[in-house]
């Protein structure tokens, strides 16, 4: 498995709306591996609440025309401590 890091510098962008949230992951796309017009998906980390704005922006732009557009090459997960707390959260709840 090939793992690409890329060092993005600072966006300047509101990470707390949803308009801020898509153009940093319209930056992020520029690292995305793609051929044409197929993309290939990369992990994009967050705590959970980056994680749910970025669902947020994924959605707002779902209907958008090509795929780099509607930000398919970028999938959202929750980073290690914070996904075993979410883990936790649904084996206690159910």
């Amino acid at each position: 498995m090939l793992l690409l890091q890329a060092n993005i510098g600072i966006i300047d962008a509101n990470p707390s709306s949803t308009a801020g949230v898509i153009d940093i992951m319209c930056q992020l796309n520029h690292f995305v591996p793609r051929q044409g017009e197929a993309v290939r998906v990369i992990a994009t980390h967050g705590d959970c609440l980056a994680v749910e704005r970025m669902v947020d922006a994924k959605r707002a732009r779902a209907c958008d025309i090509t795929p780099l557009s509607r930000l398919e090459g970028l999938e959202p997960m929750p980073q290690e401590f914070h996904h075993r707390g979410v883990m936790m959260q649904v084996i206690f709840i159910h």
